[in-house]
C-alpha cells in the first residue's frame, strides 16, 4: 500500500497533515530558495526591496514572503490571493522552524481572478512567483499590478515550467521522462493523477488544481501581456533546457518546448 509519503516525496511537504521532516523541508526550501532567486536576478539593477511597500500577488500559503522579509527588510509586505492564507499554520510554521513570530510588516489579503483590492499607486514593487501560468486572464491581472504600482514602480514576474516546456504539467514526480501534458488527453491525466494519488486526497486536491488552471501561456503571449498592461521590461533571464523531442512533439515551436523558465523585470 502506498502512503503521502512515499507516492510523491518531493511534494509530501506540501499538505498540512505531512510528516514533520517532510513539512519542514518543504516550508524551509520555499523560504530560502525563491528569495534568494530573486536577490540573484535583481543583483546589477538600481532596484531594492528594502524598505520598500511589496506587494505579492499569488502568495498562495506565505511561505515564500517570509523569505522576502528576511532577506531584504521591506516596510510593508502584503500577500494576496484568491484563497484566504492560513495565517495560524503560517505563525506555528515560522515559530517551529525559523525560530520567530511572523514579523508585523506581514499582512495578507483575498483578490479575485482579475482584481486587486487595493487603491492606485499602492506599491513599489510587485512580485509574483510561479503564479501566471495559472492566471486565467494575464492581460487582467497585469494590468491591476500596473495599477496598483506607484509610478516608476516595478514587477518582478516568476514561472517556472512553463506550459509546452518538459515539466509544463507541474507532474514531473509521477511522470519523471516529462511531455505527459503534450501527449496525453487531459481526461485521462485526470483520471491516472486521481489513481496514483488516491490515498492522499488533500494532495491530490491541490495537484489537480494545479494541473486544471494551466492556462498554456507562451514566452510571446507573456511578452504581449505584459506590453499590454503599460508596463515596459527592464530585464529578463530565461530557464532553457537540453531536450530530446519526439517526433509527435515537432507541431510545436522549438522555443516553447526548450524554454521552461522565465524572469522578467518590468516598470511602470
Amino acid at each position: 500500500m502506498s502512503t503521502q509519503s512515499d507516492s510523491a516525496p518531493e511534494v509530501a511537504g506540501r499538505v498540512k497533515n505531512s510528516p514533520s521532516d517532510k513539512r519542514e523541508k518543504w516550508f524551509t526550501q520555499h523560504v530560502v530558495n525563491p528569495a534568494a532567486e530573486i536577490a540573484d536576478f535583481l543583483e546589477g539593477t538600481n532596484l531594492s526591496l528594502t524598505g520598500a511597500r511589496v506587494l505579492d500577488v499569488g502568495c498562495g500559503d506565505g511561505f515564500i514572503d517570509l523569505g522576502v522579509i528576511q532577506k531584504f527588510q521591506p516596510s510593508l509586505l502584503v500577500g494576496t490571493d484568491l484563497f484566504e492564507v492560513d495565517v495560524e499554520d503560517l505563525e506555528k510554521l515560522s515559530l517551529d522552524y525559523l525560530r520567530k513570530p511572523l514579523p508585523n510588516c506581514l499582512k495578507f489579503s483575498k483578490c479575485t481572478e482579475t482584481t486587486l483590492p487595493f487603491p492606485d499607486a499602492s506599491f513599489d514593487v510587485v512580485i509574483s512567483w510561479s503564479v501566471f501560468e495559472h492566471v486565467s486572464d494575464p492581460v487582467a491581472v497585469l494590468s491591476e499590478i500596473h495599477r496598483v504600482l506607484r509610478p516608476g514602480g516595478y514587477m518582478f514576474l516568476q514561472i517556472w515550467p512553463l506550459f509546452h516546456s518538459q515539466r509544463g504539467s507541474h507532474l514531473w514526480n509521477w511522470y519523471p521522462e516529462g511531455w505527459e501534458h503534450l501527449q496525453k488527453s487531459a481526461d485521462s491525466l485526470h483520471t491516472d493523477i486521481s489513481e496514483k494519488l488516491s490515498e492522499s486526497p488533500e494532495l491530490l486536491e491541490a495537484t489537480l488544481v494545479d494541473l486544471e488552471t494551466l492556462n498554456r501561456l507562451t514566452m510571446d503571449q507573456l511578452q504581449d501581456s505584459i506590453s499590454a498592461s503599460g508596463m515596459t521590461i527592464r530585464r529578463v533571464a530565461l530557464q532553457a533546457d537540453t531536450i530530446n523531442i519526439a517526433p509527435s512533439l515537432l507541431r510545436y515551436r522549438l522555443t516553447d518546448l526548450a524554454i521552461s523558465g522565465v524572469k522578467i523585470l518590468a516598470s511602470r
